[in-house]
């Protein structure tokens, strides 16, 4: 188990948004959404939605996660360090200053980046769901670091468990994703974990590799196991 989320968790649907950070359901509650991405595809009027008790300076209400494919897709962004912590060495010291930007942890003499990932399309986990010149910074300081002889990595935390590959997203962000791609040819480490929710649970499921294709633009996803 990676994360339990407090609270009841109850079901609801998107009535609109009324701006990135804000949700409108169905009885007219007003809730919050800590997500900085588009989520075009789960936050959408009619869509199945699951929130729980939180307390802000406008809402009382979080949206923990939306409903694709089949399954539940997590969509809270706050959780993000404390899940990757689990991956990492005990010590490993968070928010850390490089250069014009800071990452999210480093330990001994590795740095590592975590990006959150809810898009899957046809089994490719894709990042960013929109343009991000925040994450290409940090790809980009990434790879200085492994010029100068220091570790690397960024850590993809695929918050549904029906990706079988993950791929910076071309079509969304070319500038981030051709600084992905020099990011790993300068020897970065490239880490995707992917989870399930289970009631009020944050599952961690398995691994997935980079997609055949992800670096020149043409990902593929490996065919599914039987």
């Amino acid at each position: 188990m990676a994360y339990t989320f407090e609270g009841p968790l109850r079901e609801a649907r998107v009535r609109g948004r009324s701006n990135r950070f804000l949700v409108i359901l169905d009885d007219g509650t007003e809730c919050h959404l800590h997500d900085p991405g588009r989520l075009r595809e789960l936050i959408y009027s009619g869509n199945r939605v699951l929130v729980r008790p939180t307390r802000g300076l406008r809402t009382s209400c979080s949206v923990t996660a939306a409903w694709s494919n089949g399954r539940w897709v997590v969509v809270d962004s706050r959780i993000h360090n404390r899940v990757a912590s689990l991956f990492l060495p005990p010590d490993a010291t968070p928010e850390v200053r490089v250069g014009d930007s800071r990452l999210d942890f480093k330990y001994d003499d590795t740095y590592v980046e975590v990006k959150g990932c809810t898009l899957v399309v046809d089994g490719v986990a894709l990042f960013p769901d929109a343009p991000t010149e925040r994450g290409r910074r940090h790809a980009e300081e990434l790879a200085r670091l492994r010029e100068e002889g220091r570790g690397a990595v960024m850590m993809f935390l695929i918050m549904r468990d029906d990706a079988l590959c993950v791929s910076p997203n071309w079509s969304t962000d070319p500038a981030f994703s051709s600084q992905f791609v020099k990011m790993v040819k300068a020897g970065a480490r490239v880490e995707a974990h992917k989870f399930r929710l289970e009631g009020n649970r944050l599952i961690y499921v398995g691994d997935v590799p980079l997609c055949d294709g992800a670096l020149s633009g043409m990902p593929r996803a490996p065919p599914a196991a039987p």
